[in-house]
């Protein structure tokens, strides 16, 4: 399960907040509807002089599609060579 992932333990608190905030929206968005808000959070990190790492990011791009349909995962694939 992804709240046990290992290597959630080191994250910033900020990041990780950002991360469980994505993920329960996912429940509810498409892909196509959480890629604006993507990028707008990107956006708010920079502002506080931080950012996702690519291990990060792949940490992310994994909580988001860890709730989607087999349909909306592979629409998912595209959109996450974006990210990674």
């Amino acid at each position: 399960m992804f709240e046990q992932n290992p290597k959630l333990r080191n994250i910033h608190p900020t990041k990780l907040r950002i991360i469980n905030e994505i993920k329960e929206q996912s429940k509810y968005q498409s892909a196509e509807e959480l890629l604006p808000q993507i990028l707008q959070i990107n956006q708010e990190l920079k502002r506080r002089n931080l950012s996702f790492t690519k291990e990060e990011s792949a940490l992310l791009l994994e909580a988001m599609e860890e709730s989607m349909s087999p349909a909306e995962r592979q629409k998912f694939q595209m959109i996450k060579s974006f990210f990674l």
